[in-house]
């Protein structure tokens, strides 16, 4: 009886208000401190694990003193290409040869006018201080022979205005002598008509003194009186044209002074014109010099020609054209990397970085080991509308350089950077999108 009511079933609804068995309730609990012992051990675990960070960026070997671009500042025609592409060069090395045929004419015009403008200046001074000979400036004749045949020119010029100013003055001052005797002639002749005029007045009185008594005729007398008349008038013209004689001495005197100063003045003022036009050939010749000395392009420094570009004789160059590169030869080799600017915080000068070597064999090469040099002060871009990023220069440690061939490295072969930034907590990596996120949506407007 008692074993068929054990094993009989119970009713459910007194099954469900009855509690667990002991053993099922023991497997909860103990599941549910597993759960938790797991649950507080990670906690302890991302709260005491600290992992490395890195900024990863992508780079190149570069020369550490650059590449150099060969370039000519105005361009022109190619005359001669004297290297390849792969050809060693030294520093001052000829590289390309321009046409000189536009440059050299240029110049041969611009001192033809030098040499002109330097004599005339001499010729014009020595007017200007009214002296005979003309003291030509060194740097004429350092212009080329053809400076001594315009020297020659300008000394007979001046002779020649010299001599024609004398003959000037002589022909004035023979007008003057002529004048002079005219006014001699008047004189003496305006003497004898006032002699003559005091003759006639006393044989006037005389015969009026006569006519009273009536002894003569009134025609007697009045034709002494036209006689006086007449000789009073030639004199008052003789006095005049003697004046007026005086007045031409009076205004040649005035030419003979200012014919040398009239001279000298004009020089002085066509002086200073020549001066200027000398100023601006001078200053023209040095720049038609400096374009006839750029037609020799020459290598900036010791290496190899690469990516030549000019290759026809004949060609035209435009302005600041890159005709090739240099490529240092020897020259220690630095790492540019390109980091973003959401991590540019984060890189300092001095921080050390993990480098792989992306284009060697990763079994053979080893991963180096560096630190960084230098980081940009500001943006980069490669043209307008790239993605802007800052240049960082990384060096490989000195002792990393003994673990494989370094002869291997070249500019321009690629490295993937790992930029190490110090180590932090795994709850902080897990925790530092949810905060930033907060930390963003707090601010929004």
């Amino acid at each position: 009886m008692n074993a068929l009511a054990k094993s009989a079933p119970l009713p459910p609804a007194v099954a469900e208000s009855l509690p667990p068995e002991p053993r099922l309730r023991g497997l909860i609990l103990g599941g549910i401190l597993m759960v938790l012992i797991g649950f507080g051990g990670f906690l302890l675990w991302a709260f005491t694990t600290a992992i490395s960070g890195a900024v990863i960026a992508s780079g190149q070997f570069v020369a550490e003193s650059d590449v150099k671009r060969v370039q000519h500042p105005q361009g022109g025609t190619v005359g001669r290409i004297l290297v390849r592409n792969g050809d060693r060069v030294a520093a001052g090395d000829l590289l390309v040869m321009l046409d000189d045929t536009i440059p050299r004419t240029n110049l041969g015009q611009i001192v033809s006018q030098l040499r002109q403008l330097l004599a005339r200046r001499g010729r014009l001074e020595a007017e200007r201080d009214d002296r005979a000979e003309i003291r030509f400036p060194p740097e004429l004749a350092s212009l080329g022979p053809e400076a001594a045949e315009i020297a020659q020119a300008e000394t007979r010029l001046l002779a020649e205005l010299r001599a024609t100013r004398a003959a000037q003055r002589q022909q004035l001052t023979e007008r003057i002598g002529q004048l002079q005797r005219e006014i001699e002639g008047l004189t003496a002749q305006a003497e004898a008509k006032k002699r003559e005029v005091e003759l006639i007045a006393h044989e006037l009185t005389g015969v009026e003194d006569l006519y009273q008594k009536n002894l003569v005729p009134i025609t007697r007398m009045m034709i002494l009186q036209r006689e006086a008349a007449r000789l009073t008038g030639e004199t008052g013209a003789l006095v005049a044209s003697t004046a007026k004689a005086r007045g031409q001495i009076a205004e040649i005197n005035v030419q003979l002074l200012t014919l040398d100063q009239t001279a000298r003045s004009d020089a002085a003022k066509e002086l200073r014109e020549v001066e200027t036009l000398i100023a601006q050939l001078q200053e023209r010749r040095i720049a038609a010099l400096d374009i006839l000395n750029r037609i020799e392009i020459r290598s900036p420094q010791t290496g190899f020609v690469h990516e030549q570009n000019v290759k026809t004789v004949g060609g035209v160059i435009s302005p600041g054209e890159t005709l090739m590169l240099i490529v240092p030869e020897g020259d220690k080799l630095t790492i540019e990397a390109r980091v973003s600017p959401i991590d540019i915080d984060q890189v300092k000068a001095g921080q050390k970085a993990h480098l792989r070597l992306s284009a060697l064999n990763q079994r053979t090469t080893p991963e180096l080991r560096g630190h960084v040099t230098r980081v940009a002060a500001d943006l980069s871009r490669e043209q307008a509308g790239s993605i802007p990023f800052y240049t960082v220069r990384l060096q490989i440690d000195d002792s990393e350089l003994k673990r494989f061939d370094a002869r291997v490295l070249v500019p321009g072969m690629p490295v993937d950077v790992f930029i190490e930034t110090g180590e932090r907590s795994v709850m902080s990596y897990l925790t530092r999108p949810l905060t930033d996120a907060f930390a963003r949506s707090f601010r929004e407007d």
